[in-house]
């Protein structure tokens, strides 16, 4: 099932990417050149989109159970549209911390949390009501961490893949 659905968002990542790149600067979603940037023509922003939706085609193709399921994708979302609102209109800090702290909610409030730590030699820590903070601050800083390596085309992609 793991092997199929990777496989699944792979090619719909593919299919969908060229779609969302031509979407992209149809509403003004680029990047242009500048002193401080690598490119030297505008690049098309939206990649996030491009993976959300593979990841939804997966979802519903292959309908995995999950009482988890409906918090993920909802938070999911309201990361994907807090980012596509920042590639489009620039956002502030504020603005985009406020969009992953609801995001960060949504899936505490689903009942998902990092519970335990696994060591080595077969050992592990368990977080008790730790995990809810440490929760949330993952769910950002993983956010954070992603944004802040999209500088480089294809970047983000590749790491989120690995």
């Amino acid at each position: 099932m793991l092997w199929t659905a990777s496989i699944v968002c792979f090619i719909a990542a593919l299919l969908i990417t060229p779609v969302v790149k031509r979407f992209a600067i149809a509403v003004g979603a680029v990047d242009s050149p500048d002193a401080r940037k690598v490119h030297v023509r505008i690049m098309p922003r939206l990649g996030g989109l491009a993976i959300y939706i593979a990841f939804m085609i997966g979802y519903f193709i292959l309908q995995p159970s999950s009482p988890y399921a409906t918090h993920i994708l909802v938070g999911g979302f309201v990361i994907i549209l807090t980012g596509a609102f920042d590639d489009r209109f620039q956002l502030n800090a504020r603005l985009k911390l406020m969009g992953q702290i609801v995001a960060a909610v949504i899936v505490l409030n689903g009942g998902i949390r990092i519970e335990f730590i696994n060591l080595p030699f077969d050992q592990q820590l368990y977080l008790g009501w730790w995990s809810v903070p440490l929760t949330f601050l993952w769910v950002i800083g993983i956010t954070n961490a992603v944004n802040l390596i999209d500088g480089l085309d294809g970047l983000a992609a590749g790491v989120s893949s690995i």
